[in-house]
């Protein structure tokens, strides 16, 4: 495996290259500590998912009004922003791996304590909330955190795939609800993962560093390997920036347009699209008692997108699997939108049901919605948050993007309700209207990644 590093600094020998079996074995490593450290996003999705009937008994049980309802289901995602703003930062003092160690007793407190509040009288709202926030904190930090350590352990070819783990982990959490609990297997796995070699040399710890590159990338020369990372992060090898430096260097740019791919991401409409997926359904003729069809048809989709993106990203690139994704995104939510703008008003709302053409059509850019959306700004929006940034900011730099996409999922799911009271259809050209901006934005400003050594981003992205 070939490196570069600054001048000065060794480079390993071109000639010098890992045996197959040696490259093999440690590829399938890397493939198995991505697998782990991508866990947590799916233990969440599980477990929210499980308590959403805890949310529904709170709510029946007290007389909670739809916002006090919303509030319990969006609680999860403020304890995101707190763990996504801290995470990054705190992986950088402590290491990637004692960080995801501790995302495990956040999701087992919310897992366990959480089905209790029904139980609990007067106190029972007020505990859902604290659990609910207590597990956003630790799917934050797991959402903030594992990108980066994938990122850092595998090799650079196979990469994008390992970080896209983490949307079909999602995917698989939610889909495979109600049959275990399973928070204590995080924090068993990944007490077994090796600390992130980046890291390790950010602390001064090169030779677990190089021992560690050897066993997940076979490189021959890892000492090498270990200079190059160390020449990225200033004159001991050790420098990590804190949030107030990055805004202060030449950076700042950089970390910005993180921040907007991350907002890009949930003003796609995901949320928005999902929100009407039953009215869209029942317009074919899908009734309540077809919800594990609707369900199979969705989570069919879901996949399909998730394992494409997944096994594309690395030949196709993230720039351009991003545009490609966000074009057929964007496409499908103005087929939505003419769908409710052309439909008859029944009661003050659009009426698709009366009209089967409506829905089928309804319906088909709906599924072409998932698939673009799972096969590009789902999983490569992490792919290249895991990436994008040089060594010394990666962790801060993060924290920041990840609260973003946080921060913007919190006021999506908090002001759709009235945007679709207002209009469906305005909702879903608004949606279209971030659609288009975000594929031109992509395009404009996000360098392409793909196969580059983290050491040697700065240099593309300074281009």
């Amino acid at each position: 495996m070939t490196t570069t590093a600054s001048p000065g600094h060794k480079v390993s020998s071109p000639g010098k290259q890992p045996s197959p079996q040696a490259r093999a074995a440690a590829r399938h490593y890397a493939t198995v500590l991505a697998l782990i450290a991508t866990l947590g996003p799916f233990f969440y999705g599980f477990e929210g998912m499980v308590l959403n009937g805890a949310i529904k008994a709170v709510g029946s049980e007290f007389h909670l009004g739809e916002l006090a309802k919303g509030v319990a289901g969006s609680a999860g995602i403020i304890g995101g922003l707190v763990g996504a703003v801290l995470a990054g930062r705190i992986s950088d003092k402590i290491g990637r791996k004692t960080t995801l160690m501790w995302v495990g007793p956040f999701l087992a407190f919310e897992a366990i304590c959480g089905v209790f509040s029904p139980m609990l009288g007067s106190y029972g709202y007020p505990f859902l909330l604290l659990c609910r926030v207590v597990g956003g904190i630790g799917f934050g930090a797991a959402t903030t955190v594992a990108p980066g350590y994938v990122a850092e352990i595998a090799p650079a070819d196979i990469r994008g795939r390992l970080i896209g783990f983490r949307q079909l982990s999602i995917i698989l959490g939610l889909f495979f609800a109600g049959l275990i609990i399973p928070a204590v297997f995080y924090i068993v796995f990944t007490s077994f993962i090796p600390e992130s070699p980046r890291y390790l040399v950010s602390v001064g710890r090169r030779e677990e560093a190089e021992k560690i590159l050897v066993k997940v990338t076979a490189d021959p020369d890892p000492a090498a390997r270990v200079e190059a990372i160390a020449a990225t992060m200033g004159a001991d090898g050790t420098a990590k920036m804190s949030v107030g430096q990055i805004w202060a260097s030449q950076w700042r740019g950089l970390v910005l347009v993180g921040m907007a791919i991350a907002a890009f991401q949930q003003l796609t409409g995901i949320n928005g699209v999902f929100f009407y997926s039953n009215t869209l359904f029942g317009a074919v003729g899908f009734t309540e008692a077809m919800a594990l069809q609707q369900t199979l048809i969705i989570t069919a989709f879901k996949i399909v997108g998730v394992v494409s993106g997944i096994l594309l990203v690395d030949k196709v690139g993230r720039k351009r699997m991003l545009i490609y994704g966000g074009t057929l995104i964007f496409l499908s939510l103005a087929v939505v939108a003419t769908v409710f703008t052309v439909a008859p008003i029944v009661d003050g709302k659009p009426d698709i049901s009366s009209n089967p053409t409506l829905g089928f059509i309804a319906v088909a850019a709906l599924c072409t919605f998932i698939l673009g959306f799972t096969s590009s700004w789902g999983p490569i929006f992490s792919i290249v948050m895991g990436e994008m940034f040089p060594n010394q900011i990666r962790g801060g730099a993060m924290s920041l993007a990840s609260g973003a996409d946080f921060l913007v999922n919190f006021l999506v799911v908090l002001f759709f309700p009235y945007l679709i009271a207002w209009s469906p259809a305005g909702t879903y050209w608004i949606y279209c209207a971030f659609g288009v901006l975000a594929v031109i934005f992509t395009a404009r400003y996000l360098h392409e990644t793909t196969g580059t050594q983290l050491e040697d981003v700065d240099k593309v992205v300074s281009k």
